[in-house]
């Protein structure tokens, strides 16, 4: 076992991963949470005083270790983010309930697969999606039955009828697809898009994929390509901007909010979602 310091930060595990931002983590009774990360199976739980304990496999744990690190933004500074986005009594509220809660940096790739699936569905269904996707095409991890998210090569290298066969749901198999291509052919560069100060720019690339509109690309800017002013909105956070008497149009949010709106964004969504069943 190896220990991940978070070095008195808020951050609380469970919450964080059970938030509606990713969909491969599983938890058990005793703590612990299982989940795949850039092909790597972690294990990891959080000990009493706050730190990470965790194993990896495969690959050094030093390399998970420093995958942990980047995955969790341990480079944030919550504790300014928080005081931020408390802009009213409802956000001080939410910020003290969900105290620990963070943003993941996640793989572009991954990510925009995954909310190309989101599009009209619950959590749970979406990790279903998701799931399927690993255990058809996502390559195997030794000895483990949890399967690495396939790479944009293995789904632009796969049969489209097989995708499909999946029951993804209407023509979000082919949009997959045609997103493996477009990043396979270099036409979308996630790189590029990470080094781009500018979310506006970064969501105008995003939304010429087929079945990425505004919801699913500030998603993916937010979660994965370091825009922390990315700021989707779906029925929860439209809920949770009106009960604070704000509007829920977007640009209004991002200017209310500021630099860290995507984080203000997330602890909105996570308790309306809970909120509501």
């Amino acid at each position: 076992m190896m220990i991940l310091q978070t070095q008195g930060q808020p951050f609380d595990l469970g919450l964080t991963l059970d938030a509606g931002q990713a969909f491969r983590w599983q938890s058990d009774e005793d703590g612990w949470w299982v989940g795949v990360i850039s092909g790597q199976l972690v294990r990891i739980r959080q000990m009493s005083g706050g730190d990470l304990e965790f194993e990896g496999a495969p690959g050094p744990d030093g390399d998970v270790g420093e995958l942990l690190h980047r995955y969790f933004r341990l480079d944030d500074p919550v504790a300014e983010i928080y005081q931020s986005i408390s802009r009213n009594e409802t956000m001080e509220g939410l910020v003290r309930r969900y105290h620990g809660l963070r943003l993941l940096r996640q793989d572009p790739w991954e990510c925009l697969a995954s909310y190309i699936c989101s599009a009209n569905n619950k959590v749970k269904q979406i990790k279903k999606l998701v799931n399927r996707i690993c255990d058809k095409f996502g390559s195997p991890i030794n000895g483990h039955e949890q399967r690495a998210f396939p790479s944009y090569q293995q789904i632009a290298a796969a049969d489209l009828d097989q995708l499909k066969q999946l029951k993804l749901g209407l023509k979000r198999a082919e949009n997959i697809y045609k997103a493996a291509q477009a990043v396979q052919d270099q036409s979308l560069d996630f790189d590029s898009l990470r080094e781009n100060p500018s979310w506006q720019s970064v969501v105008r690339e995003l939304k010429t994929l087929d079945g990425v509109g505004d919801k699913v690309s500030h998603c993916v800017a937010l979660f994965s390509l370091d825009k922390l002013d990315a700021f989707p909105v779906d029925r929860h956070i439209a809920e949770g901007l009106k009960q604070m008497g704000r509007s829920s149009s977007r640009k209004q949010a991002q200017d209310y909010f500021g630099a860290y709106a995507g984080y203000a964004g997330q602890f909105i969504f996570h308790h309306y979602r809970t909120e509501s069943g």
